[in-house]
Formats: structure tokens, sequence, C-alpha cells
């Protein structure tokens, strides 16, 4: 692609992003939520009765042109004996006797006011409902431009390779019947830098994609192989191919999983991702409550995760996106807890985001590390209440993440410590063993019956 040509692609998808962030500053200037009906709503409600009730009134010159202040008077303190205590009470006899004494109409009045005080109090909570959804769809767009500007930069900003390397991979590939049009560089922020191939061969050849990655690997010096889902041949129509540096670790992972008994289905979900970046993510929901439901707000959380991840977001930005989603269902009560482990393979760094989720528990050589949260569920708050924390892997070290479930069926008193006695008691590699012989350690405790869904998602951490 000529440069004039990517200058073009990048600045559409430039404006495409300055669109979304526009329109997500348009739903961010709203009017602040209240927690109480202010003057004006009870100015509003003192008009609405008094029209109601006192116009067709045959005193009302008395009451209103004569006695006004009075009458007035002991309408606000009525008014006020309501917001105060008929929300919960239900009447305010002291205030009814005194006001029915003087007003012909003062129980129909009350009754009237009562019921004008509760419908504005259920239009303040609908108006800070609407206000809510709308915050948090602003979120949600502001999230998708500033991803949409990510993709911009990486993929349109790619240097061109010196004329150097350029010659020498042109030369090495030629040999093996490919014909190099175009290699770029592409830097990233997520690790080394990425080999960007434009080729084609000669018709009647086929070459293998992973040939090509071992010639560029030894042209610059550095372990390439072809980018996750890459195909796996080039032929005689061009082709883009991207190679990424090999990653100097690798993981293993395992799980076992335990339904609440009596349910049907299991409440806990829980998803492995690798990247095709070097990095791999580990995840686990535990749904609110347990069975069917519990399952299916899990899953959501879950499914959520692996789409807004394989789309190119951070965990941050997914999690941001997943709690405005659960937000804006909030009638539906759809609480659940999202426990993340992100581990990159190049340098070994592990990123946790806990968002309501229990203890994680690190095992290293001869002792156990461990990784806590005292955040709210995902779809609480408007604003998620989430815990980061980064740490260094080693190799051999294994990830040992668990739902709620594990942890409750230990004593109350000791259930960390004792969890560390029986990840260290274990003595195995395999991470899906280990997540299997974990579990039936903790059911012993509980007799071998799941009082809650139980997951453990185990990952071992290797050098290459």
């Amino acid at each position: 692609m000529e440069e004039w040509e990517r200058a073009s692609e990048k600045g559409r998808i430039e404006r495409c992003a300055e669109s979304f962030q526009r329109l997500a500053e348009v739903f961010q200037y709203l009017p602040s939520q209240k927690e109480e009906l202010s003057g004006d709503d009870l100015e509003e409600i003192y008009d609405t009765v008094q029209s109601r009730v006192c116009r067709t009134c045959g005193k009302y010159a008395q009451c209103w042109e004569k006695n006004e202040e009075r009458t007035a008077r002991l309408v606000y303190d009525l008014l006020t004996a309501v917001a105060e205590d008929g929300e919960e009470s239900g009447d305010c006899p002291a205030a009814e006797e005194r006001f029915a004494r003087y007003c012909v109409k003062g129980y129909s009045f009350a009754q009237e006011l009562r019921g004008s005080f509760c419908q504005a109090r259920i239009n303040l909570m609908w108006s800070n409902r609407m206000l809510e959804n709308r915050a948090a769809v602003a979120r949600q767009l502001s999230e998708t431009a500033q991803i949409i500007q990510e993709i911009a930069c990486t993929v349109y900003e790619a240097d061109d390779a010196d004329s150097e390397l350029e010659h020498k991979v042109k030369a090495k590939l030629r040999l093996q019947n490919v014909r190099v049009q175009n290699l770029r560089i592409v830097k990233n922020s997520w690790g080394p830098p990425e080999v960007v191939l434009t080729a084609k061969t000669p018709r009647r050849h086929c070459v293998s994609v992973k040939a090509i990655a071992d010639t560029l690997s030894k042209v610059c010096s550095r372990p390439l192989v072809p980018e996750r889902n890459s195909r796996l041949t080039l032929g005689a129509e061009p082709a883009t191919l991207h190679f990424v540096e090999e990653t100097g670790y690798y993981m293993l992972t395992g799980s076992a999983m335990r339904t609440c008994a009596g349910q049907t289905a299991c409440g806990d979900n829980f998803s492995v991702l690798t990247g095709s970046h070097g990095q791999v993510i580990l995840g686990i929901s535990d749904g609110m409550g347990s069975g069917v439901r519990a399952n299916r707000e899990s899953q959501t959380v879950i499914e959520l995760l692996e789409q807004f991840m394989g789309a190119g977001f951070t965990a941050e930005t997914a999690v941001r996106m997943i709690n405005s989603a659960m937000v804006l269902q909030r009638g539906m009560q759809r609480f659940s807890t999202l426990d993340i482990c992100g581990i990159n393979l190049y340098s070994g760094q592990c990123e946790f985001l806990k968002i309501g989720a229990a203890t994680t528990f690190i095992r290293r050589a001869g002792w156990v590390e461990t990784v806590t949260s005292t955040s709210l569920p995902v779809g609480v708050f408007q604003e998620v209440d989430f815990e980061r924390s980064r740490k260094r892997l080693e190799h051999g070290d294994l990830i040992v993440m668990v739902s709620d479930g594990v942890l409750d069926a230990l004593p109350q008193e000791e259930q960390e410590e004792l969890m560390k006695y029986l990840i260290l008691k274990i003595n195995s590699d395999n991470p899906a063993e280990f997540a299997e012989l974990l579990m039936e350690q903790a059911l012993s405790f509980t007799d071998g019956d799941a009082k809650d869904d139980m997951t453990i998602l185990a990952g071992g951490f290797w050098k290459k």
C-alpha cells in the first residue's frame, strides 16, 4: 500500500474514532443525579394536590384567599411529615389530625398528597436510572473510540524495513520461489516488533508459511513464527503475512468444576484465551447464587470477555465495557464476579484484575503467594470497582485461580492458610491433574458434597 493510501485509510479510521468520541461527549453532558426531591419538586406536588382537591371545594375562598398564610403553613407541615415519615410508615397520624381539624377534606387531601409524593419518588428513581444508563452508554462509546484509534495506529503506523534488510530477505526468499512485494516493520506496545510481508509465488508453486518464517528468522537474527491463525501456505495470489517473535515461555492449563448439590447447572464459568501477541488470559466468573440463572449470568460475562479480548481490547477496557453492559441490565439484578489473570509469555509479567473475586494463589519454589481482593462484583455500580496487581512469574510457577465455593468449603477461620498448605502438599506439575487433586482435597472437608459451585483453574508456567 502506498504511503498516501495508508495515510488516507488511517485518516478515515481516526475520523470514525473522533465521531464516536464526540457522540460520547453528547451523552456525558447530563444533569447530576438527585438523592432526594428538591424544593421545586415539593412545590409542584403542593400545586398539583391543591388543584385536584381544593378547586372544587366550597370553602376554597375561605382557605386560600382569607387564610392563605395559615393554610399554606399547615399544608407544608403535612407535606414535610409525609416526606419524613410517610415513605416508611404509610401514614402521618399526628399531622393528618391537625390538618383534618382545620380542613373539611383533610383526610382526602393527605391521601392525595401521599400518593403524589410516592409518584414523585418513583419518577426520581427512574430519572436516576436513565441517567446511569446514558452514562454507561457514554463510556462504551468513549472506549470504542479509543480502541478504534489504537487500531489505526497499530495497522498503519509501520516503518519500511531498511534497504539492506529488505534486499537480504528478497534474495533469500527468491531461492524459495517467493516474490516479495513489500516488507514492513510494525512496532507494538505489547512486545517485540512484528514483520509484515506482502508476497506471492510463481504459478503452480506453493510455499509453506512456516518455511518463510524460518528464513526470516535467519536473516533477522531472531526467532520469528507466523502470527496465530495465520494461513498455512503462500500461492500465486499476493497475500500479506504477519510474523511475530517466538515467545520465551509457554503455559499449560487445567481445570476442575463441581456443581452445587441439588442444581442442574454450575453457576461458574471460565475461559482460557491464547492471544496472537504472546499473551494468555485466564478468567473465572461466578454468577450470583447458583443454578441455571447464575450459569447464564457468568456465561454472559465470560463470552463478553472473550469477544472484547479477541477484538484487541485491553483487559481493563474489557472489564469497563462488561460492567457497563451489566449496569444497563440492572433491573434484572445481574451481578457476577470476574477474576482475570493475563500472562505475557515474552517477559513473564503477570497482571491480575479482580472484581469481587476470590483469592488467587501462586505456587512458587517451596512457598505460596496470594493475590486478594475486596472489590464488588460487576454490574453493582456505574463505575466498576476493580483491583489490579502485577507479579513476575518464574520457570515452574503454578497459578491457581478458584471461585468462592472452593474457599467456602474450608473452615472459615483458616481458609487461605489451609489452601496454601493443600497446594504445597500436592506433588504434581500437571495443571489438569493438580486441579482435580486440589478439588478432591477441598471436597473432603464437606464429605464430598459441593455446598456451592466450585471451580479451580490452574496454569503452569515454564521456560522454553
